[in-house]
């Protein structure tokens, strides 16, 4: 009788399952700002769009036809025009005057004017250490996590920097393979000092081994090409990309209640209902790159 007792008991717990579409506030009063401006030599970038719905999965209604401007201490002003009519994309060109945008030290103010609003941020342009190298060795993905169509034998990555000396440095890490960024929820690494959080006293230190093997979700093969930037992040950049982390990841049975993201834009109109949401950053960037060369594996890294 035990197998039918456990049949039965199984049939009652999957009816009982249903799915229950919750009312959602109207939410269009966000002018939300995505932008992390960096030192390279490209094309920088700012979107605009507005909020939406809790439970709209179209794609976010974007703001055109903005005036958006930079400026940093130094007195430098920087035009982001809409290259492309009605997509929200605001995009500023590097050019024989100004190669790049930003020094480390210099402190930027983003200011936007969208009909009678007028959003604003301040970011401030942290420095950065060097990507010292990125080693391998052969490994077997046995007990590790990853999609099913992930390498079960191949090369385990790690990258090696070490932080500057004075408490307080963030950073992001961010890895490509063979041009394409990894770029899910688990790929966000972030960096406090040489740990994963304030407090740890890892001032000083060569990042934990933890951080440096980030960059290996799953094994590479051979000929892959491995890339690794690491951007430098102001600590209040550091707990917005952490808070948000956790509310990409906050499912389940045992999840938290939601909670407000923290942002830095602001609106100067206080008149107006549109409140600024996003984050408004400027970055420092290092970065290394590698091709996986069977050749040149390691042994034992640690």
């Amino acid at each position: 009788m035990k197998p039918y007792f456990i049949l039965v008991l199984l049939i009652a717990l999957t009816s009982c399952e249903e799915v229950v579409n919750l009312p959602s506030p109207i939410s269009d009063n966000y002018f939300v700002v995505e932008g992390n401006l960096t030192n390279q030599s490209s094309a920088q970038q700012i979107i605009l769009s507005r909020s939406q719905d809790y439970f709209d999965q179209t794609i976010a209604p974007k703001l055109t036809g903005a005036e958006v401007l930079v400026t940093d201490t130094l007195g430098n002003r920087f035009d982001f025009k809409e290259k492309v009519a009605l997509s929200g994309i605001y995009v500023w060109e590097p050019s024989a005057q100004q190669p790049t945008l930003g020094k480390v030290g210099t402190t930027f103010t983003l200011n936007v004017k969208w009909q009678n609003e007028m959003i604003t941020a301040k970011a401030k342009m942290n420095r950065v250490p060097p990507v010292d190298s990125i080693l391998y060795q052969f490994d077997e993905a046995t007990g590790r996590q990853g999609a099913n169509d992930s390498p079960k034998n191949g090369y385990d990555a790690q990258f090696y920097a070490r932080d500057l000396r004075g408490s307080g440095d963030c950073y992001r890490v961010k890895t490509y393979v063979n041009g394409k960024l990894l770029n899910d929820p688990d790929n966000l690494t972030l960096i406090y000092d040489a740990g994963f959080q304030k407090g740890a006293l890892t001032d000083g230190l060569l990042f934990i081994l933890p951080i440096r093997r980030a960059i290996s979700p799953q094994l590479y093969l051979e000929n892959d090409q491995i890339k690794v930037e690491l951007w430098s992040i102001s600590e209040d950049q550091f707990n917005f990309y952490s808070q948000a982390r956790l509310e990409l990841n906050n499912a389940g049975l045992f999840s938290r209640p939601a909670a407000n993201i923290p942002t830095n834009i602001k609106n100067l109109n206080a008149t107006s209902k549109l409140k600024g949401t996003g984050w408004f950053g400027v970055s420092a960037v290092s970065m290394l790159e590698t091709v996986v060369d069977p050749k040149k594996a390691r042994k034992g890294l640690k």
